[in-house]
């Protein structure tokens, strides 16, 4: 068989596939049930080798692995990207057929693939987060529970001594708000204790702890949102990649700065809060100065915040690219 490739736009229940020849020619089109038995049977018989294009959304990953299994070769597509090259008439069909177009034209903008080691490093960070996310709102709700009522306690609900304290309250909400605290807290901390155990001598991450303020958790959540460091060329690059660039809206003598770029909402929260943790070590330090520079420039203690992530970016970069401890 000649050389084709491969247009995918996959939804959870339908997939609209078509098989399209390097010339434009339409060789195979078909709307199948998601499922991989009829992914295979729409896939077989193409060479091996093939490329495969679908766009990235969130159940993507397990489909990416089948695809592999089989012996073709999956392509991501930026949703975004591919919008904008996308015709007036939008469906399933024009959609699949325009990513095997960009696809043999190589003009597909596609995102990068992280190995199946890190998508499951990322996917427990972010569990993790997550958890830890719940467990501060149910706190939240607790010291809620408690000023309703005019309770006064002493407590920490980070530590087992001080949940038993609020627990004592006698109160029906307070306690059981506690209990699930406590299940959470749990939680964490085995997952904490497995990532330790697996991850604690990868060499990125023991020279990102080189920075003051950027302890395990924060240096491994960097290293699985980022991945590879080779893939950007420059510090600028990989702020970009984290939304820590403003837009820019240039034409003539006109020139408009706008908010961030959309990028990796994990890694930039990431680095924010990694910037707020340096200063706090590092209240003398370069990146404090710049902060409260820029607080006294912007009057907003978010955008300021925002100023020193970026910065943090140009440390954290050359510091993975020449495998360097951090200087001051």
């Amino acid at each position: 068989m000649e050389k084709v490739v491969v247009g995918l736009d996959m939804h959870l229940k339908k997939t609209e596939g078509v098989v399209m020849a390097m010339d434009g020619t339409i060789v195979k089109q078909e709307r199948f049930e998601t499922s991989k038995e009829n992914l295979r049977n729409f896939l077989r018989g193409l060479p091996p080798g093939t490329k495969v294009a679908l766009e990235s959304v969130g159940f993507c990953w397990p489909w990416i692995d089948f695809i592999e299994s089989l012996g073709y070769e999956p392509l991501l597509a930026n949703p975004i990207k591919v919008k904008s090259r996308a015709e007036d008439v939008k469906t399933d069909k024009v959609d699949s057929e325009l990513l095997a177009h960009l696809l043999r034209m190589d003009w597909l903008p596609t995102v990068y693939v992280p190995s199946k080691e890190l998508r499951a490093l990322r996917n427990l960070l972010r569990h993790r987060a997550f958890r830890r996310k719940i467990a501060t709102a149910f706190k939240n709700r607790t010291w809620s529970e408690l000023r309703k009522r005019d309770v006064q306690i002493d407590a920490n609900l980070s530590t087992c001594r001080g949940r038993e304290r609020a627990a004592s309250s006698n109160l029906y909400e307070v306690a059981q708000n506690v209990e699930v605290i406590e299940l959470i807290e749990n939680q964490i901390k085995r997952i904490e204790m497995k990532l330790k155990i697996h991850y604690r001598k990868i060499k990125p991450v023991k020279l990102l702890q080189t920075i003051p303020g950027i302890g395990f958790l924060t240096a491994l959540t960097l290293y699985a949102e980022i991945c590879d460091i080779k893939r950007f060329s420059s510090p600028e690059k990989l702020a970009h990649y984290a939304g820590l660039v403003p837009r820019v809206r240039q034409s003539g003598e006109y020139r408009r700065m706008g908010r961030e770029t959309k990028g990796n909402k994990w890694l930039k929260w990431i680095l924010i809060e990694a910037a707020w943790s340096h200063i706090r070590f590092c209240p003398n330090g370069r990146l404090a100065r710049i902060y409260r520079k820029a607080y006294e420039r912007k009057k907003d203690k978010r955008k300021a915040i925002k100023i020193v992530a970026r910065k943090l970016v140009n440390i954290i970069w050359a510091i993975w690219t020449y495998e360097r401890e951090f200087r001051e």
